[in-house]
This record gives structure tokens, C-alpha cells and sequence, in this order.
């Protein structure tokens, strides 16, 4: 039997889970199956009741590469018997990590406004106060919906106002 991965959605969160079998991992009992490893680890690790599904490895890896953006792994979805992006839940992550950044670029904000108090400039103080009013508007401002249909258009998505990323 060639390798496999266990695909299933948590009933508790709507989470994608995807088991790899440990299948040298050495304390598997001698003789066992790669079979029975198989139903050993749906009977302990999946909830009973909740559909699931065996893939081998390379239809898995397929799936994942037709899913794309592996950023958005936490808005991958089992759909149609496929792995798929939640393009809503992906929208999510990425304004979490676009937020990430604006808080970073805030707080060095904040510092060079404390310098321009300190230096009693009023005229730098004025100027980090609107860029910092700009940082603070992006989550309201910054569209990641428009001409977004996929994952890799929204991985590309990043607003001007902050560092490009590495």
C-alpha cells in the first residue's frame, strides 16, 4: 500500500485536518499493516460519526497544489471530495497579517513621535500624526475583495502604506 493521508473536517471548529500516518515510526506493533494503521488512527484521532476521507500521497499533494497559497492553509476546506480555499476565511488571514505589520510600523511610529514631543517639533509631530492615521485606516480602507478571486491574487495584495514583505 502506498502512503495515504486521513482528510477531515473538526466537527468542533470547521477546521480541515489532515493525519499523516507515522508509518516507520517504530513502535507500530510487528506485523502490523499498513491497514490496520490506517483504521487504528481513524478510530482514536477522528470523531466518530464525522466523514473523512484516504488519499494517497500524490493525489494529496495534487489537491494541495491546486488549493494553491499554502498561507491560507487555515481556510482550506474539503469540498466535492477536493482540498480547497475558503476565499472568505483566506480574506480574514491576511487582514490578520496585514495587521501584524501595520501594528509594527505603529509602534516605530510611536516612537518617533515621542522624539518629536521630546524636540518640541511640532511640525514632525503633525506629520507622523497623519501617517500614523493612515496606518490605522488601512484594515477600513485597504480593499482585498476587488478583482480577488483567488488565492494567489490575494497573497499578492498588500497595501502600499507598509513594507513589502520578504
Amino acid at each position: 500500500m502506498a502512503e495515504e493521508r486521513i482528510i477531515y473536517t473538526d466537527p468542533n471548529d470547521g477546521g480541515l485536518r489532515i493525519i499523516t500516518p507515522a508509518y516507520q515510526d517504530g513502535v507500530r506493533p510487528r506485523g502490523d499493516t499498513d491497514e490496520a494503521l490506517i483504521n487504528r488512527i481513524i478510530a482514536q484521532s477522528i470523531p466518530v460519526g464525522t466523514t473523512y476521507r484516504i488519499v494517497s500521497v500524490d493525489a494529496y499533494s495534487a489537491e494541495v497544489t491546486a488549493a494553491g497559497e499554502r498561507t491560507f492553509r487555515g481556510a482550506w476546506e474539503d469540498t466535492d471530495g477536493a482540498v480547497q480555499v475558503n476565499m472568505t476565511r483566506a480574506r480574514v488571514i491576511h487582514m490578520d497579517r496585514i495587521r501584524v505589520v501595520r501594528n509594527a510600523e505603529l509602534v516605530a511610529k510611536d516612537i518617533t513621535f515621542m522624539r518629536a514631543v521630546e524636540a518640541g517639533d511640532a511640525s514632525a509631530q503633525s506629520t507622523i500624526g497623519t501617517e500614523k492615521q493612515v496606518l490605522r485606516d488601512i484594515p477600513a480602507t485597504f480593499d482585498i475583495t476587488t478583482g480577488v478571486s483567488t488565492p494567489a491574487a490575494l497573497h499578492a495584495k498588500w497595501p502600499t502604506e507598509l513594507p513589502a514583505r520578504e
